[in-house]
């Protein structure tokens, strides 16, 4: 009788143990999913151009928005008064620096520069405006 053991599992542990496996299979995948890269949702565009203005001081200027099916293609200044030019020399600039983020990262949400931040506000509510009339309704 010397090889022979008896090994005796208690109720109550094999309950505890298995609760505890569960629980941890439960926080692995909850873990899992939360860390899993999101999937990001495209905007889906009426290919095409589509103008918007804004008013700097009494004059207006428009932006021109080109967007294909799922891109934001280019943005750019059009019919920009002669004294706008003039009088806001960096609202040029500003409305190319914008073009090229906004293209770059397919959103309006961009950083701008704290020196022309209510130029490049009006020229970003300006591009939303675009972007709205071009947008599909879902």
């Amino acid at each position: 009788m010397n090889g022979t053991k008896f090994v005796v599992i208690k109720f109550r542990e094999l309950v505890k143990t298995a609760v505890f496996a569960i629980l941890g299979v439960v926080i692995i995948i909850g873990l899992i999913y939360f860390f899993l890269p999101k999937e990001e949702q495209t905007a889906v565009y009426n290919p095409g151009t589509y103008y918007a203005q804004f008013t700097l001081n009494g004059e207006v200027a428009e932006v021109e928005i080109v967007v294909d099916k799922n891109n934001i293609k280019s943005v750019s200044l059009t019919d920009t008064p002669e004294t706008i030019s003039v009088f806001y020399p960096l609202v040029e600039t500003t409305a190319q620096e914008l073009a090229k983020e906004i293209v770059k990262q397919q959103s309006t949400t961009i950083d701008v520069s704290s020196q022309n931040t209510y130029t490049a506000q009006l020229i970003l509510d300006a591009v939303e405006k675009g972007l709205a009339q071009a947008s599909i309704s879902k």
